[in-house]
């Protein structure tokens, strides 16, 4: 791994402690199970981060590695964000399959769309910059997704458990750190370290966040972040989205 910047060096470990622990107490709580997704996606990240490591950063292989593992990575965080629809709509199972079609054609579309753009560019393009043009694309087509989400759980009063709650409001901003890091590199702009320091520090409170509060007793607890509406106007809100669910499961049925 090339040579980190000691704060930057010192946050990487904090991190990498923060996902195994995360990974424990998923498995321990038995949280692995009801979100799959999730728990793989910090597998992979862990495993590139500890084999990353392991690679000199100026030798062949790291370049190839990086992508290999990036590209599993990238394959979580749509199917993370296909996770998260169905945890919180999991009582709306015709809205979540609309929202699932949704995603799928996105991805395609801004993958085509990135492929195609990049034939019109004039400088030869490699297969780390190819690759790098795709998940930049990808990610920022579920970033629009990830933002509905979010949407939805603070204007609709849907009751939900404290774990997926907390699983998508801290995944959103995780995700969005993420994003923002991705975006930048491929900026090109290496010489903001202060920003790596940023993004590291984002994502460990978002790492810490989950350790301290995802429990397995947070699956029976339910709760309510929507906007606080009176309780009339509650009742007429969900009717009127249970309604349209109805009759996206009874389309789906012909």
């Amino acid at each position: 791994m090339h040579q980190l910047p000691l704060d930057q060096l010192v946050l990487l470990i904090f991190q990498t402690a923060l996902l195994i622990s995360l990974l424990v107490r998923l498995w321990s709580a038995d949280l692995h199970r009801v979100y799959p997704f999730f728990f793989s996606y910090l597998v992979a990240d862990l495993l590139q981060t500890l084999i990353g490591a392991a690679i000199p950063y100026q030798s062949r292989a790291y370049p190839y590695f990086w992508v290999a593992s990036e590209g599993i990575i990238a394959c979580c965080y749509a199917l993370i964000v296909v996770e998260l629809y169905r945890v919180v709509l999991r009582d709306l199972p015709g809205i979540a399959t609309i929202s699932r079609r949704y995603i799928t054609v996105t991805v395609a579309v801004a993958t085509v769309g990135s492929l195609l753009l990049l034939r019109l560019e004039e400088a030869p393009a490699n297969y780390l910059s190819v690759f790098l043009v795709i998940e930049r694309a990808i990610v920022f087509s579920l970033v629009i997704f990830i933002l509905l989400v979010s949407a939805f759980l603070a204007y609709y009063p849907v009751p939900l458990s404290r774990n997926v709650v907390i699983y998508s409001i801290g995944y959103a901003v995780y995700f969005l750190t993420k994003a923002t890091a991705l975006f930048v590199r491929t900026l090109g702009h290496y010489v903001l370290p202060q920003l790596g320091t940023v993004l590291l520090v984002v994502s460990s409170a978002c790492l810490l966040f989950w350790v301290i509060t995802l429990s397995r007793r947070g699956e029976m607890r339910t709760v309510v972040v929507g906007h606080k509406w009176k309780r009339e106007d509650e009742a007429r809100l969900l009717s009127k989205l249970k309604a349209i669910n109805a009759s996206l499961v009874e389309a789906g049925k012909k």
